[in-house]
């Protein structure tokens, strides 16, 4: 386990131990409609045409608020929750018996299959204490891994620069730096999206233009 994903392991374990599965036991804060917003977000990712429960990785699931959601909302998922915060985990597998959920690090674990969305919710807001450029060399890490264990995109937000203030433990990137990484690293069919009312942006990165995500591109097993 990287040192950031041990900060983080700790961090969140923390403030689910003290609040539970609120918005506060994640660190978003008290206000639950913004965390529903972020969930949103999210799910945006996904295809509107799928015929069928689309699969889905969630990184960084904590509790599995995303699919109490999605349940809420009447959108059907194949879910798979990965998180190496042990008590949240816990609390997910006791509540939501019928989903899948994953004690494990995302960049450890074996996958023996791929999904059709891979989203991160938050993880990629938070730094705590450690370096920028530390930070900036993790998501480029962690954005690869998701896109490799997705067959159509994968939705990630981070903290935009756009502000007036600086909090020194969030992760703060340009978005239109970052989206041109994506563009020039990854895939040039990415959607950004700067429009909702929280200091953050999202990212939707897919395999091919919306519309056409049927192809499965990605291959199960042996990854780390």
């Amino acid at each position: 386990m990287s040192e950031i994903t041990n900060k983080l392991k700790q961090h969140y374990e923390a403030t689910f131990r003290e609040n539970g599965p609120t918005p506060q036991g994640v660190d978003w804060g008290t206000d639950a409609s913004r965390l529903a917003l972020r969930y949103e977000k999210m799910l945006a990712v996904i295809s509107q045409n799928s015929a069928r429960a689309p699969s889905l990785l969630d990184v960084g699931c904590g509790f599995g608020g995303l699919l109490d959601y999605a349940r809420l909302k009447g959108l059907e998922l194949d879910y798979t929750g990965i998180d190496v915060a042990e008590n949240m985990i816990q609390w997910a597998c006791d509540t939501c018996p019928d989903a899948k959920f994953i004690l494990g690090d995302i960049f450890e674990y074996e996958f023996d299959q791929c999904f059709d969305y891979v989203v991160c919710n938050g993880i990629l807001t938070q730094k705590l204490d450690v370096s920028g450029s530390v930070m900036d060399q993790f998501a480029a890490r962690l954005i690869k891994q998701m896109y490799e264990l997705c067959n159509m995109g994968i939705a990630f937000n981070v903290m935009t620069t756009k502000v007036n203030f600086f909090s020194n433990n969030l992760y703060y990137r340009n978005p239109a730096e970052l989206f041109a990484w994506c563009f020039s690293e990854i895939t040039p069919f990415i959607r950004l999206d700067h429009a909702y009312p929280l200091y953050e942006y999202t990212l939707c990165l897919y395999r091919e233009p919306v519309g056409n995500e049927g192809n499965q591109t990605c291959l199960a097993g042996g990854r780390k």
